[in-house]
């Protein structure tokens, strides 16, 4: 699989053929990044990607000056200048060490979106005891990277949910995950998890649409007790889970749908506002 796709990426402010593109990083145990999507060659939520690559550096011990001023307009240059209309797009920072500089990389990665077929009927999950060690920073864990995508290729499910030492669900390995129980929405505390960007715009919808939604820890043992599970995040959107491991969820549970439908609207009302600030021309 290729890390690097188009023809350009950026490197340190500037624009470089993919040719020159070097993905010896991809071995280190741990990197900061961050994966945002483009559609209709606009960045989705940008402001919202950029603070928590902030958030990240910060918490990974580093000035937050590593990001450039003109992050957005790298990004806008970049879209640009491969005529993305459609896609993801991730940026990698590895702060100097030794005789290496500063490397700031934004580039067009590869997507797998969920089916329509997908969307409509759930997917399947399982569970994986695992942690992230700093869940609030998006830094890649390449080990439990690897040992979640052996999980999904093995088991052939979807995706998988880390379950820490307390038989407690947290995340799952690229998604946030929540829990619905009657008309109520649960998902684990922002201390356990990564700070989803979907996950933050639903928690926005719930407020908004005054669907009752609390932050606490899901066991294991109450799997049984839910009435349908979701999964968020940048590719997934707002996804229905069918079955955890033995439980089984139905996909088109109201409160489900309710919520697929308003983040669909959101989005689209997020970009409708570029477009009219003029962006992405």
């Amino acid at each position: 699989m290729t890390e690097c796709l188009g023809k350009f990426y950026m490197k340190n402010g500037q624009l470089l053929e993919t040719t020159f593109f070097d993905e010896s990083f991809l071995s280190k145990p741990h990197y900061i990044y961050e994966v945002f999507r483009v559609i209709d060659g606009l960045p989705l939520f940008i402001e919202d990607h950029k603070e928590r690559l902030k958030q990240t550096v910060e918490l990974s011990g580093f000035p937050a000056e590593l990001i450039p001023a003109d992050f957005e307009k790298q990004v806008a240059s970049l879209i640009h200048a491969n005529e993305l209309q459609e896609g993801n797009i991730k940026v990698v920072v590895l702060p100097a060490e030794n005789d290496r500089e500063l490397a700031f990389m934004i580039y067009i990665m590869e997507h797998q979106y969920p089916s329509a077929s997908e969307f409509e009927n759930g997917v399947e999950l399982a569970l994986h005891y695992g942690l992230r060690g700093n869940p609030n920073a998006k830094v890649m864990d390449v080990e439990l990277r690897s040992n979640t995508n052996q999980i999904k290729k093995k088991q052939q499910v979807y995706e998988t949910l880390l379950v820490d030492q307390d038989h407690c669900i947290t995340e799952g390995s690229r998604s946030n995950v929540f829990f619905v129980r009657g008309e109520e929405l649960i998902t684990p505390p922002l201390a356990d998890v990564l700070p989803g960007i979907t996950r933050k715009h639903v928690m926005k919808l719930c407020q908004e649409l005054a669907i009752p939604l609390r932050e606490e820890k899901v066991s294991e043992n109450s799997l049984g007790q839910m009435d349908a599970v979701f999964i968020t995040g940048t590719s997934r959107k707002v996804l229905p889970a069918c079955r955890i491991d033995e439980w089984l969820y139905p996909p088109d549970y109201p409160l489900v749908r309710k919520l697929q439908a308003a983040f669909n609207r959101e989005v689209e009302n997020y970009l409708q506002s570029k477009r009219q600030a003029g962006q992405g021309e």
